[in-house]
């Protein structure tokens, strides 16, 4: 049970345009739980079923309960709300850190660090192309949305990985999100056998890199995670008065964040 509302946290988080919940299941000691979990759920079926479904129901319920209030206050009071964000953000910082040097500290995990932190930047700077809405059923089209499905499970099990960038720069954004709104099973049924796949083979392959290079792998996932950042200010910051309420609130949240984190590890 205690999972389940953790995960109502990460669903809030997994709301945020260019952020990704997987990184607050890190702060929350959850991730290579979540990992294992998957990675092992033919060999155990019931312990990782068990333990998974209160976090995807946990997850599903934050995403549908706060979606509205989430937006509502972005549009209403981007500057604000941005700024909040982002002060919840740095607040994980220090948590992201420790959970990354738990095994120890070796400077060459500043590379991978770097490497990751660069790739993200870029990648939230490329402009997006959403303007293809529908694509034709065929054998090789087919094939092409089973991998948007592995694209999407990537962007999931990694943290810090948009899932809007990696379908945009294979021109898929578009139709995945008008699939959705439309509700066409005919695309969005490869998409999903793509997903599911996706996220065991890279549950696997994570599971894999953590367990023999520890360091390496989780600098590079906080990499990732700190580029994604600046997706949190989607409006020009002006001198005025939201930006003064912001930057207080913003301080509050980050004070509030890793004082709770602090205690929850503690």
């Amino acid at each position: 049970m205690n999972n389940f509302f953790k995960s109502i946290l990460v669903g809030v988080f997994n709301i945020l345009p260019g952020i990704s919940g997987s990184a607050f299941l890190i702060v929350l000691g959850l991730y290579d739980k979540c990992l294992l979990a998957i990675s092992n759920l033919f060999k155990d079926f019931k312990k990782s079923i068990t333990f998974l479904l209160p976090i995807a129901l946990g997850i599903a319920i934050g995403t549908y309960l706060f979606s509205n209030v989430i937006f509502y206050f972005l549009n209403k009071y981007p500057t604000i709300t941005s700024l909040i964000f982002t002060g919840l953000i740095f607040g994980t910082i220090p948590s992201l850190i420790q959970e990354s040097t738990k095994k120890g500290f070796k400077e060459k995990y500043l590379i991978l660090f770097f490497i990751t932190f660069s790739i993200g930047i870029m990648l939230l700077f490329y402009k997006k192309d959403t303007t293809i809405y529908d694509i034709d059923i065929n054998i090789r089209n087919y094939i092409l949305l089973f991998t948007t499905g592995i694209l999407i499970a990537s962007s999931t099990i990694i943290p810090g990985i948009s899932s809007t960038v990696l379908l945009s720069l294979v021109g898929m954004y578009g139709i995945y999100i008008n699939a959705i709104n439309t509700i066409n099973i005919t695309i969005l049924f490869p998409i999903i056998l793509g997903f599911l796949v996706g996220v065991f083979i890279f549950s696997k392959i994570i599971t894999k890199l953590l367990n023999k290079y520890y360091g390496y792998t989780y600098f590079a996932i906080l990499g990732f995670t700190i580029s994604t950042i600046p997706a949190l200010i989607k409006t020009k910051l002006v001198l005025d008065q939201n930006l003064i309420i912001g930057l207080i609130l913003a301080i509050i949240a980050f004070h509030l964040t890793k004082k709770s984190l602090s205690i929850k590890k503690e």
